[in-house]
């Protein structure tokens, strides 16, 4: 099996379902060789995360994944090889974290409002980690047989339009960029298709977050068409991007996302970043 990078997973620590451990063991068996860790919100996980890719022979890049503001869609910004120890960056992770306990509250009084029971203490024991968030709110109405599925759990209940979607602190995309920097990491926007926009405002907002510091743009991620692929690849080229690719794992079946693949079955690229692989 050909090696390849996959530069954006989620443990256990935010909203994925593997430890950091087993993300870097699911990796091996699949071939990769190089891997970046990018819970939401939480770099809880990077120091383990580190440690065990050394003892297993893998690149294992300590990372994490911001969400900035944007209107109609999401903006979301990984960094690689941040420091986790960056008490500016932490300090407003803290704050996200806050922000994210009391959205979690009024999501919980605006379903029941509805009829649906889910309470605290559930969120609690469906995260398990440092972060609860809106992906173990959809599990529990799973589980307790208010929705088919987790993507109906987020169209009806969870997303922007959702009868109980309630916002959260985020910084302004610039910001979120610098503050990265700033912490040491290799900035890349990921899958910029979720920011829903043409792709003429999209190379404008991707110039514009360049001047503030970003480094990459996520070309290879899921739900990408090859014409979306090709579009962002010429886009990085055009302003001195590097292109990143990531599975956006977070859980076995789960949108069909495997480590070490940007779509079921078609394998990352062996995609290198300068000066981290």
């Amino acid at each position: 099996m050909n090696a390849r990078n996959d530069f954006h997973v989620h443990s256990n620590e935010s909203d994925g379902r593997f430890s950091p451990e087993t993300l870097i063991d699911v990796a091996i068996k699949n071939g990769v060789s190089a891997i970046a860790l990018c819970d939401h919100d939480t770099t809880a996980g990077a120091r383990r995360f580190a440690q065990y890719g050394r003892e297993r022979g893998v690149k294992a890049l300590p990372g994490i994944e911001l969400s900035a503001k944007w209107d109609g869609g999401n903006c979301h910004l990984l960094g690689l090889a941040v420091s986790d120890s960056h008490e500016p960056l932490e300090a407003v992770l803290i704050k996200t974290r806050e922000s994210r306990d009391k959205r979690n509250s009024r999501i919980l009084e605006k379903l029941a409002s509805l009829g649906i029971d889910v309470s605290p203490e559930q969120l609690r024991s469906e995260a398990g980690g440092e972060v609860v968030a809106r992906p173990h709110i959809a599990d529990a109405l799973l589980k307790g047989g208010y929705v088919n599925s987790i993507q109906e759990a987020f169209a009806k209940y969870l997303s922007h339009d959702g009868l109980a979607y309630v916002d959260r602190y985020r910084l302004e995309p610039a910001d979120a960029v610098k503050l990265l920097r700033d912490a040491g990491a290799f900035v890349s926007l990921a899958h910029p298709r979720q920011m829903a926009v043409g792709d003429s405002e999209l190379f404008n907002t991707l110039e514009t977050l360049k001047k503030a510091g970003l480094q990459g743009v996520e070309v290879y991620s899921p739900d990408t068409s090859d014409e979306q692929i090709r579009a962002y690849g010429e886009m990085a080229a055009k302003l001195g991007l590097s292109p990143t690719g990531g599975s956006d794992f977070h859980a076995p079946g789960r949108g069909g996302r495997e480590i070490g693949y940007y779509r079921e079955g078609v394998p990352i690229p062996e995609i290198r970043i300068p000066g981290l692989v």
